[in-house]
């Protein structure tokens, strides 16, 4: 009997064992149509492009639309290829929510079509690429740049309601840090622009503050000329009374502060300044990049710090988008947008010397300088 019990206790056992070495193979069959599954095909789209903006952007023929309809979305990487071999990649972002030099597909401000572009870079020459340029969009990775879209991606309304007063919604400030003098240099956005929203609030406000020289960082004299026809809904008849003075000074400048020609722009504008009395408007299109630059060369120029210079900077960003002072995305748009213009001015050297060897080294005179700071105060 006892060796009946020690059979059958050996028997037991060993289906235990049986069946516990065969539990993984029968989960690993369970598990193989999940775990082998395909990963999607996604649809690979075919255009041209269509315009070359005067940034240097590819406007193409592809519809965002349609490529949310097969399941693209923002903060997608994907690959772009030209008919001409080139290729990168990038992700899918609305405005310019990369770093700078970075590639993007952008899908705002072409109506609804995407676009080629590098930030503050010019794509076209970059590439070689121009209108009817054939390229193919594919995807590279899903969302894998969702988590820094979310953090980058910035929106506004053109809702003077959704504001709290009309020098927030126009981005219009006066600044006098370091030994700028009182209510003699102000900043904002686009006082004429066609479509632009804000535009009456700006020149309002230009109005207010007697603004008697202007310094138009985005336009070409004739985009200029054809915003001051009395038929475009954003004219100003203020602003076109201080064209016809000669106070108004068109530099059409394009986003890449570290090039020649953008430092040409920004000593030409200053120029105009020396010659000419306060106060002063300076201005792009929101007034925050190409306007950030100018205003924090001359704030640091005038004895501003580097902080001081940062959050008149980073004001823009919250006065228009509504970014949190303090805020994790507020220092991440800081160290993005505020480090790579705070070097390209100063390099290594102290606030007010390095601003000033960016003047001298970029065609200023000592004499220049000094009567710049001289208007200034």
């Amino acid at each position: 009997m006892k060796c009946v019990r020690f059979v059958l206790s050996i028997f037991a056992a060993a289906l235990l064992i049986a069946g516990c070495a065969s539990a993984p193979k029968a989960s690993a069959k369970e598990q193989t149509p999940e775990a082998q599954a395909k990963a999607p095909e996604w649809r690979t789209f075919r255009g041209k492009v269509t315009a070359i903006e005067k940034y240097g952007h590819a406007v193409t023929d592809i519809a965002f639309a349609d490529m949310q309809k097969a399941g693209y979305e923002h903060g997608d990487i994907v690959t772009v290829r030209f008919d001409n071999g080139y290729t990168f990649s990038a992700p899918v972002v609305a405005n310019y929510d990369v770093d700078k030099g970075a590639f993007l597909v952008r899908t705002n401000h072409a109506g609804g079509f995407i676009a080629a572009c590098i930030n503050y870079g010019k794509l076209n020459v970059t590439a070689n690429v121009g209108v009817g340029s054939a390229l193919t969009v594919s995807m590279k990775q899903k969302a894998g740049y969702r988590e820094q879209y979310a953090l980058r991606a910035l929106s506004r309304t053109d809702k003077r309601s959704d504001y709290a007063s009309d020098e927030s919604f126009a981005n219009f400030r006066s600044v006098s840090l370091g030994s700028i003098g009182k209510n003699i240099l102000y900043r904002g956005s686009h006082p004429l622009k066609k479509g632009w929203a804000r535009a009456p609030f700006v020149s309002m406000l230009m109005e207010k503050a007697k603004i008697k020289t202007v310094v138009d960082m985005s336009d070409s004299r004739n985009e200029l000329t054809s915003y001051l026809d009395p038929s475009n809904p954003q004219y100003s008849a203020y602003y076109a009374s201080l064209d016809k003075a000669g106070s108004v000074v068109c530099l059409s400048m394009n986003m890449d502060f570290t090039s020649d020609i953008f430092a040409a722009g920004i000593i030409g504008g200053l120029r105009f300044m020396i010659g000419r009395g306060g106060p002063y408007y300076l201005h792009c299109n929101e007034g925050k990049d190409r306007t950030g630059f100018i205003m924090i060369l001359i704030e640091l120029l005038m004895g501003a710090s580097k902080e001081e210079a940062m959050r008149d900077y980073m004001q823009s960003y919250v006065d228009f988008y509504h970014v949190e002072k303090g805020s994790y995305k507020y220092n991440v748009i800081a160290k993005a947008n505020f480090e790579p213009m705070y070097k390209a001015i100063v390099g290594s050297l102290p606030p007010a010397k390095g601003a000033r060897a960016y003047l001298s080294a970029n065609g200023m005179t000592d004499a220049e300088i000094e009567a710049l700071i001289q208007r200034l105060r």
